[in-house]
Order: structure tokens, then sequence, then C-alpha cells
């Protein structure tokens, strides 16, 4: 392992918070301040509290020199096959899947671009998966990636190429 990104304990308890405020203040909104009097409420806000800070310690991220990992899926970055880009609710994320099957389904682009070594261990794999042929990416992710069209071979969708005439 050369590079990882994992939640701080300030992010832990920062997500328990919003988890614990956001049980409050809908309580409030629906019952006025009773709330204050029900120990039942209190014990499941801080359950809640405390599911929301144990999640997000699995938020990891971790890069080799030619493999990246994601909680417990993992790809070979030397040998995508397939990558594509898309939206999972507030966040950006890419699809991989390698040559031997793997593939890491909801990787946050945020996260590793916030660890600029890791970013450059991830995207210098897929920019050699793009250079060597086998991959399958379309226009939309080269053009978020910055991937040069003239490295690996054109997109078929391409809205560049469409609605162009030849000789023009």
């Amino acid at each position: 392992m050369l590079e990882w990104n994992q939640p701080t304990l300030r992010e832990q308890c920062f997500a328990a918070a919003i988890m614990a405020g956001l049980s409050i203040a809908l309580m409030s909104v629906q019952a006025g301040f009773e709330w204050v009097r029900w120990w039942w409420f209190w014990a499941i806000t801080l359950a809640g509290a405390w599911v929301m800070f144990r999640a997000t310690r699995n938020h990891w991220t971790a890069a080799g020199a030619t493999w990246v990992q994601w909680r417990t899926s993992w790809v070979d970055t030397y040998h995508l096959t397939r990558i594509r880009f898309s939206a999972d609710g507030t966040n950006r994320v890419l699809r991989l899947k390698d040559a031997h099957g793997n593939e890491i389904h909801s990787f946050k682009i945020s996260q590793i671009q916030g660890n600029p070594d890791l970013w450059d261990l991830v995207y210098n794999g897929i920019l050699h998966s793009v250079a060597s042929g086998n991959c399958d990416i379309d226009a939309k992710t080269r053009r978020i990636l910055q991937i040069p069209y003239e490295l690996g071979p054109r997109p078929v969708n391409d809205k560049r190429s469409r609605g162009r005439r030849r000789g023009w």
C-alpha cells in the first residue's frame, strides 16, 4: 500500500452530530418540545448517532502501484476494461471494472482527489488502461476525467463527431 485515505475522528463526530441534530430538528417540528421528556427518543437519537459514527469509519480508500481498493472492493488499475462516470445522489462517482472481473461500483471522485498522491496512482492506472485500447470509456467520462481523445480508441458516442458532414 502506497497511499490511503480514511475519515478522521473529527469527520466521524461531525457526521454523528449531524444525524442527532436532524433527528432533534425533525422531532421539534412534529411534536414541539415535548420530546425533551421522552427517554426513548433520547435512546433512539443516541443509537442513530452511534450508527452514523461507526458507518463513516468504513469509508476508506487505499492504493498501490497498480491497484486501488475502496472498502472491500478492489481493481487492477492498469488492466481496466470499463470506466463509467455517474452521479450517486449528490456524489460524482466512477464505476470501474478490470480484466479479472473485479469491480468498484461507487468510487467517489471527490474522496480520492482529496488526496493528490492517491489520485495520481489511480489516474496513472486509468490513463494506462485507456491507452492500451482494451478499456471501454465513454465520451462523458473522458471529458470529466480530462483524458485526451488522442489516447486510446475514440469513443463511439462522441458528441464532437455527431451531426458533422464529411468533407466540411
